[in-house]
């Protein structure tokens, strides 16, 4: 007979839309909507068990936003909440706008740390000499020298950055600025507690400063409504960032918010292309994107200015959070075919999904394991570093943030929640999968990865409140359509059967597969009909049996009655968060209007001088370059107990920024100037000494002035600006370099180590000379005249223009610093050791010629009979 062509269409079989299935499903749903609440709970009782644990600075402290342009003195904040409430300030920490001068200096501190590594050992570091060895530098570089410079700059591009660094913040410093957050920390919490309830006002009261929402006496002045509020940890505090208006943090967070969408957009493209290859691919794509990504998040939103890590973290949590729902749940529905949605195969939606589960376990936790790049970096770079900074910034670890581990744990709820109606065992797969992230998770915070910022709970309750209730709303939503969608045929029933079709059969699909087909008597036939009720034209919401076509049914009566059934239970659950979404906006418009202030926990009855491990409000700046943050505040009036680090081989001072301002101005002219330059602390502890008189400026003690006592005497000749540069041979691991607060006019010599024994808080630092035998004292030294910079250079010094890196500064005889008359001293009749690593005949040469500049030693603290230098010699060995 004639050969025919027939039309075949396959049938899915699968019932899954039955109401047992749905009734486990909404069971489910039940189930996780209230482990939602009962974690709600439980979270709030740890938070208050935990805050009762462990006293912090938050505890005692009250954050001030709107202070007055010019109340930059503590001792006036001071004064303001002990009349008023009979309190004990124990800190006051008054931040100012300079965040430009605050970066310049942390910047120039860079340079000089990247100048100290590349310049020779032992060469000077005075600005004809860095001058100098820059031209020659330049002068022998060839097309190849020259271009890694543009990659990696060399010595002559840190010293022409370092010009212009020193003039951006001489001018800088010379600015007027204004208070811009006010930080106190009280001794007791009841007094914290009992100030916040009395002042606490909304910020758009505080703004339009009504006067009449508030007790008259408890007016700033006389006639400033202060927006009070408890202060957050001070490890989250973002110092630089606190005074951005309101405008500019808008625009910068919708130009990265942009951005990530462009992303999203970039990579759902990329994942459709690769799925096109295969289900596998795109799956591996997917892992591979959600653990590239949080990089091009940090990114983006370290370029934002946020006031707290909170509200940095909450910024890094949305971005993530959506990129990874989007990227691994939602598109993958849209690019896998309605269709292939429950059929078997490698290139179907239930396929690709558990290809995401595996290969997002198995990659992200073993990345996470080996931690590639911190191991090349501990055991690789860290051994080959060339001084001991850089060895400690390599060995600290990875950085992470809670809100990217967070995200790591709803993208893998949100992906369960989305599909758990069509593939059931999902939950568990999800179980395994968040069981074995944990473990990894506590194994890296333990171990591999650096301390992240105090946040606190603030995290756990942003994901809770906002995107669980949302995962909530989607399981229940999504449910409801992935039961309207079976079969996922797109067949409908025909009441006639089809003679034609009658008989055997050999069937070729779209991929050129062959099977056979038998056809009955009286066997029903199927035509097209689009069983998608989904967003698009033919979208209904809530979802019901109703949003079927006419002439086109294909649920059945039980999935009619389940679909039913969910669209309602959507419709609530919908309605639920959107009261939730509703509400939390509501509270959020009424504290800006009024005020209500609950405590977490009870009052521990502990002092906050009592407590060991606490600190305080310190404005600092971190750098890439420097174990420890640079502080952008004047540290003379604390003491080393509000620090919650040390530096073992250095003292708070040496991180001090408002040194390096005072030695590019130094002259009596402007101590002015440079006080007002920077924001200010004071530490008053409780029986220690009186604040001064508001309006009276604190007596200074500045590294650069005589007048700060030194804790024991040695027998050295001391420098206000030269550092030189010591170690043992004894000891090789006590290597001391050069100090970057130092003037870089003046002579330092350098070494390669990145530890200075310039310690700017000590005011006799020093090196003694000569040899000395044990038991014997030390020989006199008569002191030197002044220190010439240009010594057997060949340059006049007395014709030599101004210093164009600090201009004036390189003079060390004006003003307090002239010579003491009283330069040699004699002292009592102990000795403590002191280890020579030269040995050499040169080093008992007290000569300040370039020869001498290599001679070194260490030692430890002395006081010695006889004749001892005075602090006001000069004298570099």
């Amino acid at each position: 007979g004639e050969l025919q062509t027939l039309m075949f269409a396959m049938k899915n079989t699968c019932d899954g839309a039955t109401m047992n299935v749905g009734i486990v499903n909404l069971a489910s749903l039940g189930f996780i909507m209230l482990a939602t609440v009962a974690l709600s709970a439980y979270q709030k009782r740890k938070v208050v068990e935990f805050d009762e644990q462990e006293q912090t600075a938050q505890d005692y402290s009250i954050e001030i936003s709107n202070p007055p342009k010019d109340a930059t003195e503590p001792e006036e904040w001071k004064k303001f909440f002990e009349s008023r409430f009979g309190v004990h300030t124990t800190c006051c920490t008054v931040t100012i706008d300079n965040d430009l001068l605050v970066n310049a200096l942390a910047e120039r501190r860079e340079v000089l740390h990247q100048i100290e590594e590349k310049i020779k050992e032992g060469a000077a570091a005075n600005t004809l000499s860095l001058s100098e060895y820059a031209a020659k530098v330049e002068h022998r570089r060839g097309l190849i020298g020259y271009i890694k410079s543009r990659i990696s700059p060399g010595i002559p591009e840190l010293v022409d950055r370092l010009t212009v660094l020193n003039q951006k913040i001489q001018g800088l410093a010379q600015q007027n600025y204004r208070a811009t957050r006010v930080f106190c920390t009280f001794e007791t919490e009841s007094m914290q507690r009992d100030i916040i309830s009395e002042m606490k006002v909304g910020p758009m009261t505080a703004h339009m400063n009504n006067v009449h929402a508030i007790n008259p006496n408890l007016l700033f002045r006389g006639e400033i409504v202060l927006d009070v509020r408890e202060a957050e940890e001070p490890s989250t505090i973002r110092w630089m960032d606190l005074d951005v208006s309101w405008s500019n943090k808008m625009k910068q967070l919708s130009v990265t918010t942009l951005i990530s969408l462009a992303f999203v957009v970039a990579v759902a493209v990329i994942v459709a292309l690769v799925r096109l290859h295969g289900a596998a691919y795109a799956a591996l794509a997917i892992s591979f994107a959600n653990s590239l990504f949080p990089i091009v998040a940090k990114i983006l939103t370290n370029v934002e200015a946020h006031a707290s890590e909170t509200g940095k973290q909450c910024s890094l949590f949305v971005k993530i959070a959506i990129f990874r729902w989007v990227v691994t749940a939602i598109v993958i529905t849209i690019i896998t075919p309605f269709t292939s949605t429950l059929t078997r195969g490698p290139d179907h939606l239930l396929q690709s999904i558990w290809l995401i589960f595996f290969t997002d376990l198995v990659t992200s936790n073993v990345l996470q394991i080996f931690d590639p790049v911190s191991n090349f970096k501990r055991h690789f770079l860290a051994p080959r570093a060339k001084s001991q900074e850089r060895m400690n910034l390599l060995m600290s670890g990875t950085e992470y943030t809670i809100a990217e581990r967070f995200t790591n744990m709803t993208k893998q709820l949100f992906l369960t929640f989305y599909y758990c109606a069509i593939y059931p065992s999902i939950f568990f797969i999800c179980s395994v999968t968040l069981f074995i992230n944990f473990y990894v998770d506590k194994f890296s915070i333990m171990r591999t990865w650096k301390p992240a910022p105090m946040v606190g709970a603030s995290i756990a309750k942003f994901s809770r409140v906002y995107f669980m209730t949302t995962s909530v709303a989607a399981l229940a939503i999504v449910s409801s359509y992935w039961f309207s969608g079976f079969p996922y045929d797109n067949l409908c029933a025909d009441n006639t059967s089809h003679s034609a079709y009658y008989g055997n059969w050999q069937v070729t699909d779209g991929n050129g597969q062959t099977s056979s087909a038998v056809v009955e008597p009286n066997q029903r036939s199927y035509h097209f009909c689009n069983q998608y009720i989904g967003p698009g034209q033919n979208f209904k919401f809530p979802v019901s049996a109703g949003a079927q076509p006419s002439g086109s049914k294909w649920m059945t009566s039980s999935q009619e009655q389940l679909v039913g059934i969910y669209g309602i239970v959507s419709a609530v659950v919908l309605g639920l968060v959107c009261a939730v979404f509703a509400y939390r906006i509501f509270r959020l418009c009424q504290k800006l209007f009024s005020a209500s202030y609950k405590p977490a926990g009870s009052d521990q009855g502990m002092n906050f001088s009592e407590v060991g491990t606490i600190s305080s409000y310190i404005p600092q700046v971190k750098s890439e370059q420097f174990t420890y943050p640079l502080l952008a505040v004047n540290v003379d009036y604390v003491g080393e107990s509000i620090f919650d680090w040390s530096d073992p081989a250095r003292s708070h001072s040496y991180y001090d920024l408002t040194r390096d301002v005072e030695q590019l101005l130094k002259g009596d002219e402007n101590e002015e100037t440079c006080y007002r330059a920077f924001g200010q602390i004071r530490h008053w502890p409780p029986n220690g000494p009186d604040a001064v008189e508001v309006g009276e400026k604190p007596r200074r003690r500045s590294s650069l002035r005589r007048s700060k006592e030194s804790a024991f005497k040695r027998n050295v000749s001391w420098s206000s600006k030269v550092t030189c540069k010591t170690y043992s041979k004894d000891v090789p691991m006590t290597h001391e370099s050069f100090n970057a607060n130092a003037s870089t006019n003046q002579g330092m010599n350098f070494d390669g180590h990145a530890a200075p024994i310039f310690d700017p808080h000590t005011q006799n630092e020093a090196r003694g000379f000569g040899k000395q035998n044990e038991g014997e004292a030390p020989p006199q030294v008569t002191p030197p005249q002044h220190f010439d910079q240009y010594h057997n250079t060949g340059v006049d010094q007395a014709n030599q223009q101004t210093d164009p890196f600090y201009g004036e500064s390189q003079n060390q005889y004006d003003g307090h610093d002239q010579q003491s008359e009283n330069s040699l001293q004699t002292g009592g009749s102990s000795s403590t050791s002191s280890a020579y690593a030269d040995n050499s005949s040169e080093g008992s040469d007290s000569g300040d010629s370039e020869e001498d500049y290599g001679g070194s030693f260490s030692e430890e603290s002395q006081t010695t009979a006889g004749t001892s230098a005075s602090e006001g010699s000069r004298h570099i060995t």
